[in-house]
C-alpha cells in the first residue's frame, strides 16, 4: 500500500491520566498489509469480543501516514459511545481488496424489476383516472402514496393531486341485486361494476356487472382457492375492468379485456392484458441458488473463507468466518464477530438478510425490505488479508 516495511508493529498509549482526569485516547500503529484495497480496523477486549469498529471500509487518506507505518487514534469508548472500563484491549484488521458485488435479481414482486422501481409493499386501492391506472400503495419507508401506471402496468410517476375514493355516485347502487357491496367502479355506459360478497361477511367474492338500469349484465366468478377481487376500476369507453385481488399468499393485480359473450349460455371470455404480483415472503428460505417461500433449507449464519497471506506478518490466520449484516445504510458482508469488511448494498429499511455460500470464493446474498427479496453475488472473497496490532492498554 506504498509504505516501507517495518519489523515491529506497536501500539502506543497517551501519558496516564490523573484520577479526576478522562481517559486519554490510544494512538495505534500498525504496517498495513499489502493489498490494495480498504482497511476496517476493530478494537477487541480482553475476551475476543468486538467492542468498537474503529474504521470501516477506510481508504489509506482516513489514517495518520507516517514514514513506516499507518496510525489510528482510539478514544476508549464502545461502539454506543460509552466510555469502556481501563484495560488491556487488542486491535487488528482486514485488508479489503478488490472484491465484486453483482446484482442478480428480484423476488416475490412484480412492481420491483430494478432499483430505480418504487418499493411498493401492499396495495390498498386502485382507480381508473383520466386513462391511467392509479394505486394507492405503502411504499416502504413512507406513508401511503398514489402512483400513475400506463397500460401494461409500468409505474410512471407518484400522483400527488387529490383522488377520488370511488366513482360510483351516492345511492346509485342502492337498488342492484348485491348481498354485501365491498367496491363499486362506474364503466362503459354509465354501467356500475361491482364486487359482491357471495354472502354476508364471506372472504369469497364475486364481479357483477350492472346496467344503468339495474340490470345484471354479467358475473365473474373466482375459485375458493384463488386471489379474490377486493377493489375495482373500470373503463369508461371499453369493457375494461382492473381487480385488486388478495388472500393470504399474497395480492394480484390484473387488467381483463372483455372478449366475447356467449348469449345463450351467459358466458363471458375474457383476456388477461397484464397480471403482477405482490407475494408474501416472510419465512423465505433457499433452494438451489434462489428464494423459495417452503421446501428450502435455511442457509448458515456464516462461512469459512481462506485469507491470502500477509507476508509482514509470521502468525497470520489462515482463514475467518464471514456473515452478513444489515443497518439503516444497508448490507454488508462482515466477520462473524461483526467486524464490517464490504458493503453490499444502499437498500434502506431491511428487515432480512441471508447468506448462501456457492462456490470457495463466492457467496448469495439474500435481503428483504419488507417488499421485495433481492439477491447479490459476492465474489472474489479471497482478496482479504488479516493484519494484527497487537496488545493495547487503555489507561
Amino acid at each position: 500500500m506504498g509504505l516501507a516495511a517495518v519489523t515491529v508493529v506497536v501500539a502506543q498509549e497517551t501519558p496516564a491520566p490523573s484520577p479526576s482526569a478522562a481517559p486519554k485516547s490510544v494512538r495505534i500503529r500498525f504496517l498495513p498489509p499489502p493489498l490494495e484495497g480498504t482497511i476496517s480496523l476493530g478494537i477487541y477486549d480482553a475476551n475476543g469480543k468486538l467492542v468498537r469498529v474503529l474504521h470501516r471500509e477506510a481508504e489509506l487518506d482516513e489514517f495518520e501516514i507516517g514514514n513506516d507505518a499507518l496510525s489510528a487514534t482510539w478514544d476508549g469508548k464502545g461502539e454506543s459511545g460509552e466510555m469502556l472500563p481501563t484495560g488491556k484491549y487488542h486491535a487488528r484488521g482486514y485488508a479489503v481488496g478488490e472484491i465484486v458485488v453483482d446484482g442478480v435479481g428480484f423476488f416475490f414482486n412484480d412492481w420491483v424489476t430494478d432499483e430505480k422501481s418504487p418499493r411498493l409493499a401492499k396495495i390498498s386501492r386502485l382507480l381508473f383516472w383520466q386513462d391511467h391506472l392509479i394505486l394507492r400503495g405503502h411504499l416502504v419507508g413512507s406513508e401511503a402514496d398514489d402512483l400513475r401506471c400506463d397500460s401494461s402496468g409500468q409505474v410512471l410517476e407518484t400522483v400527488h393531486e387529490f383522488l377520488p375514493t370511488s366513482t360510483c355516485p351516492s345511492g346509485s347502487t342502492d337498488s342492484l341485486a348485491v348481498i354485501e357491496m365491498v367496491d363499486c367502479h362506474l364503466g362503459k355506459d354509465e354501467s356500475r361494476w361491482v364486487i359482491d360478497r357471495l354472502e354476508p361477511g364471506s372472504p369469497q367474492t364475486q364481479v357483477k356487472q350492472f346496467s344503468v338500469s339495474g340490470e345484471l349484465i354479467r358475473e365473474l366468478k373466482l375459485a375458493p382457492e384463488d386471489p379474490q377481487p377486493v377493489r375495482i376500476a373500470a373503463a369508461e369507453t371499453g369493457e375494461k375492468i382492473f381487480l385488486l385481488e388478495e388472500n393470504a399468499a399474497g395480492q394480484r393485480v390484473r387488467a381483463l379485456e372483455l372478449l366475447a359473450t356467449q348469449s345463450d349460455q351467459g358466458i363471458s371470455d375474457w383476456k388477461v392484458d397484464f397480471e403482477k404480483k405482490i407475494v408474501a415472503h416472510k419465512d423465505f428460505t433457499i433452494t438451489d441458488g434462489a428464494p423459495v417461500l417452503s421446501g428450502g433449507s435455511t442457509p448458515p449464519e456464516k462461512i469459512a473463507v481462506r485469507l491470502m497471506a500477509n507476508p509482514l506478518e509470521t502468525s497470520a490466520r489462515p482463514s475467518v468466518e464471514l456473515a452478513v449484516g444489515m443497518d439503516e445504510n444497508g448490507s454488508f458482508l462482515k466477520t462473524a464477530d461483526g467486524l464490517p469488511l464490504q458493503s453490499i448494498s444502499e437498500t434502506p429499511h431491511l428487515i432480512r438478510v441471508l447468506l448462501s455460500p456457492i462456490a470457495d470464493k463466492s457467496v448469495d446474498v439474500f435481503q428483504d425490505d419488507d417488499a421485495v427479496v433481492e439477491q447479490f453475488r459476492v465474489s472474489a472473497l479471497d482478496q482479504l488479508m488479516a493484519f494484527d496490532c497487537g496488545e493495547i492498554e487503555l489507561k
